[in-house]
């Protein structure tokens, strides 16, 4: 399926976002998401389906101080 990541449109398959996460080599606990201009929490990554043509942010989260 074709969906659009940060921008770019990417060819991939993935069920999920958990799928994409993997797909992409991304850890679930160090991402943010957002799918379609809603945020996706965390615990719904499992359960979020992904469609053709989605648009997704996908934004690492850094620590420190």
């Amino acid at each position: 399926m074709e969906l659009i990541i940060n921008g770019e449109k990417r060819e991939l398959e993935c069920n999920n976002i958990v799928d994409l996460l993997d797909s992409l080599k991304l850890n679930n606990d160090t991402v943010a998401v957002e799918l379609n201009k809603n945020v996706v929490h965390r615990e719904k990554f499992d359960n979020t389906k992904l469609k053709n043509n989605d648009i997704l942010e996908i934004v690492k989260v850094v620590g420190g101080g």
